[in-house]
């Protein structure tokens, strides 16, 4: 089911997207094999992201890209583009769409965030179109900074307690 939660200057709405795990060398022909599939070029730099209006592409570690589908695919659609990318046998993709995924705008969601991890929001620490791993209400997540808003990831089966820890947050 999905939610939406909100507080003073804080909207969270839960999202139905899907999401690739990439593997490979990130070289010219990685890149190649990505643009030709998302028409985007995977960013070079770990922490870093691109995006357009149907994908947000981020660099996880020296050998590993997340790929987010902002727009719903049909089984189908998803199997063809991860059997397109591994196709180049230098890449190794992999459904990874249980995955739980949450939007947070308002001048408030630094405020709020704060309460469950000690990670620094501080445009200066992180600035927009970067991501980050971190706990959240002790859970292993992701963070995509989108400028005005962000989008946090986990594993679908921690969701009805990342919910819980919303819901007491936006309470206190």
């Amino acid at each position: 089911m999905m939610s939406t939660f909100s507080g003073k200057n804080l909207l969270i709405e839960q999202q139905d997207f899907q999401q690739v795990l990439i593997r490979g060398k990130g070289d010219g022909s990685f890149a190649e094999t990505v643009n030709k599939e998302i028409s985007l070029l995977p960013p070079s730099d770990n922490l870093r992201m691109v995006s357009n209006e149907k994908f947000l592409f981020a660099k996880q570690s020296f050998d590993q890209w997340i790929l987010v589908c902002l727009k719903k695919r049909s089984d189908k659609e998803m199997i063809d583009l991860i059997s397109s990318l591994n196709q180049n046998e230098e890449i190794l993709a992999s459904d990874y769409s249980h995955t739980s995924y949450f939007e947070f705008t308002g001048e408030n969601k630094n405020f709020y965030l704060n309460k469950l991890t000690h990670f620094d929001f501080r445009l200066k620490k992180f600035p927009a179109s970067t991501m980050a791993q971190t706990l959240i209400a002790r859970i292993d997540c992701c963070i995509y900074n989108l400028k005005d808003k962000y989008l946090i990831t986990c594993h679908s089966s921690f969701e009805d307690y990342f919910k819980d820890r919303l819901q007491d947050t936006i309470k206190i």
